[in-house]
């Protein structure tokens, strides 16, 4: 990236030689994530992130009725526009297992008809999983960068070749961003499987001790790193500032979120990660069980 902070900082979308260079770094970047995933190169569309990924589905295909999981991200059910049509065009998941892939591509062949279209944000996921579009049976990804330990303000929604989408104009690309997203998913790739086996193990320790010490707490693993718990009795923002004063740092609902108050039934949220050690889980758990115990 720090190359295209100074030395390389030319603007992509200009004609003259250097950012020429600078554009094909971009086109590079952009065929080595959509290797990754089974597409096309032109179905990589950098965004600022995951948020504005999800608005460009959502608001990119044709009017109609939208479909979405509870779990999915506020960007998405916010990013809806009301209509009287009856027509579902999109089902927006969070869901990585291909079965709801398979039964929408099943539903549009027995219509004969294009839609609906499946959408999955596999911004929490994709650090962990093998999310390539044929794998998912799906029609759209989004990417967060910053979830794969890249650069924040950077992200993209993948496009599967055939999908029309009605899109907003682009600005300049941001080349220091995509560049260092695209190393950040190369790396994930890499440590994939090694990675999740490392914090699926600790994971469980984390929800096992729980369990054993809070039997009236509610613990949920939502991913091999990523662990909902809600205590009885307990705002979640209680919780969160309870912990953060002891040097735990956990979430209520979506961190761009966060200037919302959350329902009192809101799961705590604990991520872990590739620099979480099983000595901090360990302290992380004994301060968790302290304070819902007081």
């Amino acid at each position: 990236m720090e190359k295209y902070w100074s030395r390389g900082f030319y603007n992509p979308n200009a004609i003259y030689a250097e950012g020429e260079m600078v554009r094909k770094e971009v086109e590079k970047c952009r065929q080595a994530i959509a290797k990754i995933l089974g597409v096309n190169a032109d179905g990589v569309i950098f965004t600022s992130g995951g948020t504005e990924a999800n608005v460009i589905a959502v608001r990119g295909v044709k009017p109609g009725k939208i479909i979405f999981e509870e779990e999915s991200h506020p960007s998405v059910s916010e990013a809806i526009i009301e209509n009287k049509s009856r027509e579902v065009v999109l089902v927006s998941s969070v869901v990585i297992d291909n079965k709801l892939g398979r039964q929408i591509r099943e539903q549009r062949k027995k219509k004969n008809s294009l839609f609906p279209l499946l959408h999955i944000d596999a911004s929490q996921t994709a650090q962990y999983f093998d999310v390539s579009l044929e794998r998912l049976s799906c029609d759209m990804l989004t990417l967060d960068s910053a979830k794969l330990y890249g650069p924040k303000g950077v992200g993209a929604l993948v496009v599967r070749r055939g999908v029309k989408l009605d899109l907003p104009p682009r600005g300049t690309p941001p080349v220091p961003l995509i560049v260092g997203f695209a190393k950040a998913f190369e790396i994930a790739l890499r440590d994939r499987e090694s990675e999740f086996k490392r914090l699926d193990k600790l994971t469980n320790d984390f929800v096992e001790e729980i369990q054993n010490n809070l039997p009236n707490v509610e613990v949920n693993k939502i991913s091999p790193n990523i662990v909902n718990v809600s205590v009885p009795g307990m705002l979640p923002e209680f919780l969160v500032l309870a912990l953060d004063k002891r040097g735990v740092k956990v979430s209520a609902g979506p961190a761009c979120n966060s200037n919302k108050p959350e329902p009192p039934d809101t799961p705590v949220r604990f991520s872990f990660g590739r620099f979480t050690t099983e000595k901090e889980i360990k302290s992380a758990t004994e301060t968790f069980i302290r304070i819902s115990k007081s």
